[in-house]
């Protein structure tokens, strides 16, 4: 159980029995609370995290499925000012009547032990909200927290008794860990599921925990029937942080945690080969319950190849309103309207659906066309990482589609709006999951990307006036991963907003003292066309001196932050997806400037196995008037192991250093007459 991300509440009749529960801990002293030791309240720093801003000196997480309760206990010590952020404190739940969260209480003890009781009234927001749940959080501030304080804030979550949960315990958090305790008492009764109903002693768990630490089980007597069950503890110290590194994988799918789940079987081979036939069951049964036959042969024709037949049928369900990215509708929405939305044939009758239901639609659509299409549910690379030993469904995300042309299969992402025919989003590349197949199901394994499925092309025409005052034009044409991000982010919001942050992207890499203004956009809800960006530019560029001026050389990365600074790495690099990119910048120069010298052309590779792995090509071109910059960079490789961080690290460098490097010109009266050529 977590702050944020946890789906556990609680309901008020249960409330005096999760108090008591809570605070029947022997450790507890006056009030529920523990008292701080001397040496807590001086400490200023942590030897075992020399820049911690702050560090738990304890996590106490306690679920009680048998009473449907989950607690919390926090004490955090503030060591630096960064640290104070910690007294804004964010509980997320699942919203709805079946959850809730209550009995929020809190302190901030100074570091002379003068204790400061929080006694406001947390206020409620929502996170996100569609059409089948709400995502919420109760949010509250910790009064008067210094540098030195100990923070401390507990609270119960509860749910309805017709629902049982099983915790996840996240033993690494972002902040160092002195000691932490974890308990579970299960459900002990028949628990009906979709497929059968299980007992509490049908439950697993999953640990990946260090040397030497395990899960302990013990008896407990307050089960319903008085009988004896079974309940599990977690006693850890000096936990390690969760690395903070830039474009770090979902690192809580790589962290110390212990899943718990309810299961009548105990191995992988027993869990997934029926829950698989259940859910390629739900999926057909979503799929051929709709009549799409004479839908299909209404967008292809009977001479149509397939991979004509697949593209014509993208190409429909791409036009439906996909509601995972404008608006969910609730079900009084759909009921008011007449709408029905539990076959692929009344997505298609509605003209919008979810990511997924637009997904298993296409699916249903290349089947009454003919094709041999499959469905595949995996999980988001964003988020995690499929655990296949872990018993649970529930870790699966998106579903995408499986469509063989020319005898090969190739998948699909036709849930993702503006996705292209044929390539995925990143967050769905190289990623696992459950598939169907002739056979029954099995486990999927999705194709990673070619750089050439992502291209950015960038050209700038720029004209320098004599008093160094800049003007002119770029185009920036997207395809792939890039394209797809801008075209969904237009989705979220409107065209003025879009400009916004398309600028402020812009705006970074650009050389300081330059303003760019979008424009417009071409093609920007043409999922197969490519995504073109206009963009005007004003302001002023470059350093001036007595005999010499200063001017960046590469212009569109010369205001950009180097990558990789840090000395070590510790977990995996995820720069989500391959790409190519190429500038070409073209600078008119005033009749007073001549280009004195220009930065000399350079290929820096990147090699990995004895083949490219990246590479970057620099090249200028001077002329009586102009200055002619042209870059292109090439990433085949998108993930890398810890082990290859110096590499990578002092590839980027040597890029950063590149871009960085400048034209240096000479007023007329002071130089030479220009000589027209390659600087090579």
């Amino acid at each position: 159980m977590i702050e944020r991300g946890s789906a556990l509440n609680t309901i008020s009749r249960h409330c005096k029995l999760l108090l008591l529960c809570l605070f029947s801990i022997p450790a507890f002293a006056q009030g529920g609370w523990i008292q701080p030791t001397p040496d807590e309240l001086k400490m200023t720093a942590e030897p075992a995290a020399p820049n911690a801003t702050a560090i738990y000196l304890l996590r106490d997480e306690r679920a009680d499925d048998l009473h449907h309760m989950h607690t919390l206990y926090v004490r955090l010590k503030v060591l630096t000012e960064a640290g104070k952020q910690y007294a804004d404190v964010e509980l997320g739940y699942e919203g709805g009547r079946s959850f809730d969260i209550k009995a929020i209480d809190g302190r901030t003890i100074h570091s002379d032990g003068t204790i400061i009781p929080f006694t406001g009234k947390p206020y409620e927001k929502v996170l996100e909200k569609n059409q089948t749940f709400t995502y919420k959080a109760k949010v509250f501030t910790l009064p008067d927290v210094q540098v030195g304080s100990i923070v401390e804030y507990r609270y119960v979550l509860g749910y309805d008794d017709h629902l049982v949960l099983a915790p996840a315990w996240y033993i690494q958090q972002p902040l160092y860990v002195r000691k932490a305790h974890y308990q579970f008492i299960p459900n002990d009764v028949p628990i009906n599921g979709a497929h059968g109903g299980v007992s509490e002693n049908s439950i697993s768990y999953t640990p990946w925990l260090p040397k030497g630490v395990e899960v302990k089980q013990y008896l407990t007597s307050n089960n319903r029937v008085g009988t004896q069950g079974t309940a599990y503890t977690l006693d850890i110290e000096n936990v390690p942080p969760i690395a903070e590194e830039e474009y770090m994988p979902p690192m809580r799918s790589l962290s110390y945690r212990v899943l718990f789940y309810y299961s009548t079987v105990k191995t992988a081979a027993d869990f997934w080969k029926p829950e698989g036939k259940y859910w390629s069951h739900d999926v057909d049964s979503f799929i051929s319950a709709g009549k799409l036959g004479a839908t299909a042969n209404q967008i292809v024709a009977a001479s149509d190849s397939p991979e004509q037949k697949a593209r014509k049928l993208y190409d429909a369900v791409m036009k439906l309103e996909n509601t995972s990215f404008t608006r969910g509708h609730t079900r009084a929405e759909n009921k008011a309207e007449g709408i029905k939305t539990k076959t692929a044939d009344d997505i298609w009758t509605a003209k919008r659906g979810t990511a997924d239901e637009i997904a298993l639609l296409y699916i249903a659509l290349a089947r009454a066309a003919g094709l041999q299409a499959y469905a595949a549910q995996v999980t988001n690379r964003d988020q995690g990482f499929f655990a296949p030993g872990f018993l649970s469904t529930g870790q699966l995300d998106d579903y995408l589609a499986i469509v063989v042309l020319n005898g090969k299969e190739q998948y699909l992402d036709p849930g993702e709006r503006y996705c292209p025919f044929g390539d995925l989003d990143w967050r769905h590349s190289q990623v696992q999951g459950l598939r169907q197949t002739d056979h029954g199901t099995d486990f999927a394994q999705t194709p990673g990307f070619n750089f050439k499925s992502t291209s950015v092309v960038r050209n700038a025409d720029l004209i320098v006036e004599e008093g160094g005052k800049v003007h002119g034009n770029l185009r920036v044409m997207m395809t792939g991963s890039r394209a797809l991000h801008w075209r969904q982010q237009a989705l979220r919001s409107d065209e003025t907003e879009l400009k916004k942050e398309f600028d402020a992207s812009l705006q970074s890499q650009v050389p300081p003292g330059i303003e760019v203004k979008t424009e417009h956009f071409l093609a920007l809800d043409e999922y197969d066309k490519t995504l073109i960006a206009v963009v005007s530019v004003s302001g002023s560029m470059g350093t001036a001196t007595a005999k010499r001026v200063f001017l960046p050389a590469t212009f569109f990365e010369a205001g950009s932050k180097p990558l990789f600074v840090q000395e070590k790495r510790t977990v995996p690099v995820d720069l989500n997806y391959p790409y190519q990119m190429q500038d070409s910048v073209t600078i008119h120069l005033p009749k007073n400037l001549l280009v004195e010298s220009a930065p000399k052309d350079t290929k820096i590779p990147l090699m990995k196995n004895g083949a490219y792995d990246a590479i970057y090509q620099a090249t200028y071109k001077q002329t009586a008037d102009t200055l002619e910059a042209k870059r292109v960079i090439v990433l085949a490789t998108s993930i890398y192991p810890a082990q290859d961080y110096d590499s990578l690290k002092d590839f980027f460098q040597k890029v950063a250093a590149k871009d960085q490097e400048q034209a240096v010109l000479q007023p007329v009266a002071a130089g030479p007459t220009a000589q027209s050529g390659s600087t090579k």
